[in-house]
């Protein structure tokens, strides 16, 4: 199989495609088509099911929302793959999406939320006159760690203390060594952590296709005791997620996630890397104090973020009865470019102060949000993405069109529905009219939540919504001055 995806690269991204003409009569042929190459992935018979599921209720909401009986055309489904995911890809350049329509109607394309238990992700992006695409994510099942290790004797796994003197190596992992970094996060997070750091192949698979960078820490037994990794969307991306930030509980206290974060933060100044943005738990103030004895700086709160049923072993075993909060942070690497952002005056103060703090060359403009401007483009490009393990969506807007509040407004509406219960909005400050989206989002209900610097080839706002979850101020807690601060002003529009 992997001879096969060698031969899918930037210039040839798709394993197989077919076109098919908008009927419901080709949905079978369709589903013919992809579960052939599924079964190159080993699903099992039950995922298989699944798959022809999804490619049915895709089909069927494409059909319904982009041509009617008068309107036929040819709807592309194309088959890729990426780590650990399998990917269907239907595209068409059918109708424009109809607002009123969507508002009203049960087939709009967030519908397929109804299948969230089924598919592992899922992505709509609006590319305006250049048509719609509807992703279909299923994760390729690997063995997980807890799987290899309910075939080891308990013996072999026994803790032991470490040698008084065992300094731990920092260095960039191994592929040899991947095996034992996913038994790292199991006796971090016992059963609780949702992430691909409990599937060897999967981090493999992020490795060698350059959108994984872990540093760890190793003692003399070879034992990894600590991870701290950069996360990227793309391999030449000029800033990264940090994150994955894992500690054996017999080595808390000695430093090790300061050490690796300043190992991974002399990796990306030699890479020419902007940054490193992460998130910082609230249940404790470990995390947050480590990031800021490196020099990151506060740029964000992402409240709700976390689902409840995470724990921290050593730290807090007790599950909380609250998804949990995250302070945002921004570590410089190299020189960033002088940008002027467009704000909401509304949150200009903490914005300007946020960037002073961070340090970073920035020209902050207050614009009248009530203003009669006119987004720079005539069409709103975006996409929405939904993680239902961790219940959680996406709206993130690539370019701004006179419809972009009214999209905002029922791509809402429609997760709300779904029982999605945080989303997070996000859209550059590069053109004025982000004073006006922003005062229009608030105004729907989403609440600021921070900046990320350099994302997207330019400063991400990026703001968040509740759907009837609860949040307790008081339970957050913060180590930073400016994160304070950040929360005051969040909180004065927090509502259930």
């Amino acid at each position: 199989m992997k001879d096969i995806l060698r031969k899918q690269n930037s210039k040839n991204p798709y394993i197989a495609q077919i076109s098919v003409l908008s009927d419901v009569a080709f949905i079978g042929h369709v589903q013919a088509f992809v579960i052939s190459f599924a079964k190159y992935f080993n699903f099992c018979n039950q995922e298989l099911m699944q798959i022809e599921l999804m490619v049915e209720e895709g089909m069927l909401s494409t059909i319904q929302n982009a041509f009617s009986d008068e309107v036929v055309g040819m709807i592309d489904v194309k088959i890729s793959y990426s780590p650990g995911k399998f990917r269907i890809s239907i595209e068409d350049k059918g109708l424009p999406v109809d607002i009123k329509m969507l508002e009203t109607s049960d087939n709009s394309y967030m519908s397929i939320l109804l299948l969230k238990k089924i598919a592992d992700e899922f992505r709509f992006t609006n590319l305006g006159k250049e048509g719609k695409k509807l992703e279909l994510i299923k994760y390729i099942r690997n063995e997980s760690i807890l799987e290899q290790l309910a075939k080891i004797d308990t013996e072999e796994i026994q803790e032991e203390l470490p040698p008084e003197k065992d300094p731990p190596v920092i260095r960039l992992i191994d592929n040899e060594e991947i095996t034992l970094l996913s038994r790292l996060a199991f006796k971090v997070y016992g059963y609780t952590y949702i992430s691909v750091f409990y599937y060897p192949e999967k981090i493999k698979e992020l490795l060698e296709h350059g959108l994984l960078v872990s540093a760890v820490a190793v003692n003399q037994k070879n034992e990894i005791v600590g991870n701290l990794s950069l996360v990227f969307e793309k391999s030449d991306d000029m800033v990264a997620d940090s994150g994955a930030a894992m500690v054996d509980p017999r080595y808390r206290g000695h430093n090790l996630f300061k050490n690796m974060k300043l190992f991974l933060k002399d990796y990306a100044e030699k890479r020419g890397m902007c940054g490193i943005y992460s998130e910082a738990v609230t249940i404790h103030l470990f995390t947050q104090l480590g990031n800021i004895s490196l020099g990151a700086k506060e740029t964000g709160i992402m409240l709700a973020f976390i689902k409840e049923s995470v724990t921290f072993n050593k730290i807090s075993d007790e599950r909380t009865e609250l998804r949990q909060s995250v302070v945002l942070y921004y570590l410089k690497t190299n020189k960033e470019p002088h940008r002027t952002i467009y704000v909401y005056p509304k949150f200009a103060d903490i914005i300007r102060k946020i960037y002073a703090h961070a340090e970073l060359d920035r020209e902050v403009v207050e614009v009248d949000a009530h203003a009669s401007l006119i987004p720079a483009s005539d069409s709103t490009h975006y996409s929405t993405s939904v993680k239902p393990d961790i219940n959680v969506a996406y709206i993130k807007i690539e370019t701004m069109g006179p419809d972009v509040d009214d999209i905002i407004a029922v791509q809402t509406r429609q997760l709300c529905l779904k029982k999605i219960e945080t989303i997070y909005l996000e859209f550059s400050m590069s053109e004025a009219y982000a004073s006006v989206l922003t005062r229009k989002a608030n105004e729907m209900g989403y609440m600021f939540s921070g900046i990320i610097p350099e994302l997207c080839d330019g400063d991400v706002l990026k703001m968040q919504y509740l759907n009837n979850v609860i949040v307790i101020p008081e339970n957050i807690n913060l180590a930073g001055e400016l994160s304070k601060e950040i929360l005051e002003v969040i909180i004065q529009d927090y509502h259930v």
